[in-house]
């Protein structure tokens, strides 16, 4: 790009250059003119001199003297013409030696100062092609699509990186051409911009640009600034436009990703709560209320742990939820099995996000109630926890959970007050079924506990992650 001080010392060179080539024309034309004149002066002279050579005529005697005497007058003044005119002539001649001096060291001169001007502006040339090569250099590095315009939105440049994001050449863009790249929804909003522009607001706008290689349209924010001679004039503008697509989707992500922690938010907060209440209800003492609620608070924390991990869009498999939950209590392999728990089931079976809390809680109390009082609180005691897929065409897929615990011998009357406050078991019959819509079944079998839970999965054809529950 070429800067106003070096535009300016490019006009100065071409002015003295010009004020130069006049300056010689008008020599020129005076050193003509004094060669006209001494060429019309000897021709002149010539003459004079053809007249006065001329043979002269013997006068008869018989010829009266007065006209004798004015032949002789004649010759006289014929002789005194061409005196006067090589007087003239000579004059001439020292004006015209004199011009031709002149004339010499005006081209003498004239050749220095060419010489010097022409060293001037090779160097000013060469600056400048220097300056416009950096230009170019740092305008083909940018990341953003380059352009240049006058007025109105007339490009008259657009950078290879137009080219190679557009598809458009870049004889295409100029003018009004590229406004063929931008989404035909998004080019009302272009022109007005450069309207406000015009009126001397600043350019800005964002518009969709056609993404040749993903044959997409992606965002874009453009901006220009203007450029001014030193008088104030306008110039030209200098923009970019710089890729926000990106951007906007993490923007739109951070708000769905905001929207939905403020869900979990609020019914963690609600759960806890509950958990809190019912805790306070079943506990007889302090200290009963304390190891309850300290239990029931990890597993929710494990529970939001998991929701945590996952990104948006992503689910919770329930195997990853039950390894986690039996985990905190007793030690399993890899595949969630353990000297006397035995889980078999399909792996990945997503679960919505808005139920894993509860389904967390209710397999923590199962948990619970087995190491204290059920199956996983003697040697012979045994846990099998079995989880299918069932559901037909008519009703959404649901998880089937089978719990069942055997080697039981201390099995409690049905009549008897539940253990632990029967906090898991209100749990299961009752907030699942009101919560989640969930169909379940809780009760004792002749040697340990047996609960099924079916709970609504996610249609493998849906996509994210509900945001309400």
């Amino acid at each position: 790009m070429i800067d106003d001080s070096q535009g300016t010392q490019a006009q100065r060179l071409l002015d003295e250059n010009e004020q130069l080539r006049t300056s010689l024309e008008s020599a020129i034309e005076e050193n003509c003119r004094l060669v006209e004149d001494r060429d019309r002066l000897l021709r002149r002279v010539a003459a004079l001199a053809r007249e006065l050579q001329a043979p002269k005529v013997k006068p008869r005697e018989d010829v009266p003297l007065p006209r004798k005497e004015r032949a002789e007058e004649k010759t006289r003044q014929a002789e005194e013409e061409l005196r006067v005119a090589f007087e003239e002539l000579q004059v001439m001649t020292e004006e015209l030696e004199v011009a031709n001096s002149a004339l010499h060291q005006t081209n003498v001169d004239l050749e220095a100062r060419v010489e010097q001007r022409t060293a001037e502006l090779t160097r000013t040339n060469a600056a400048l092609g220097k300056s416009e090569a950096a230009f170019r250099t740092l305008i083909e590095g940018m990341p953003q699509l380059a352009w240049r315009s006058a007025n109105g939105g007339e490009w008259t440049w657009s950078g290879p990186q137009w080219t190679a994001f557009t598809g458009q050449r870049a004889e295409e863009s100029l003018g009004q051409g590229w406004l063929a790249a931008l989404h035909p929804e998004d080019r009302p909003a272009a022109q007005a911009a450069w309207q406000r522009a015009d009126a001397g607001h600043a350019l800005q706008f964002e518009a969709r640009i056609f993404h040749a290689a993903d044959r997409r349209y992606r965002h874009f924010q453009t901006r220009a600034a203007p450029l001014f001679s030193e008088d104030g004039k306008l110039l030209e503008w200098l923009g970019t436009s710089t890729d926000v697509d990106d951007l906007l989707n993490l923007q739109n992500e951070q708000s769905v990703l905001v929207a939905e922690l403020q869900h979990r938010t609020r019914n963690l907060m609600a759960v806890v709560q509950a958990v809190m209440l019912r805790t306070i209800k079943g506990s007889k003492t302090l200290k009963d209320f304390t190891e309850c609620i300290d239990d029931r608070l990890r597993a929710l924390a494990r529970a939001q742990g998991l929701l945590s991990q996952r990104g948006i869009g992503a689910r919770v498999p329930f195997d990853e939820l039950l390894r986690r939950e039996l985990g905190a209590h007793v030690e399993l392999d890899n595949v969630g099995n353990g000297a006397q728990i035995s889980t078999s089931g399909p792996t990945g079976v997503p679960l919505r996000s808005s139920i894993v809390q509860t389904l967390a809680l209710a397999i923590h109390e199962l948990t619970t109630n087995a190491t204290k009082y059920g199956a996983l609180s003697t040697a012979r005691g045994h846990l099998d926890v079995h989880w299918s897929l069932v559901g037909s065409e008519s009703e959404p897929r649901r998880l089937r959970v089978e719990w069942q615990e055997t080697g039981v011998t201390n099995i409690p009357d049905a009549k008897a007050e539940p253990r632990g406050g029967g906090y898991g078991r209100e749990l299961i019959e009752r907030a699942l079924p009101y919560q989640l819509g969930a169909r379940t079944s809780y009760g004792f079998g002749p040697d340990g506990v047996r609960c099924t839970i079916e709970v609504i999965i996610p249609d493998p054809m849906e996509q994210g992650e509900e945001a309400r529950g």
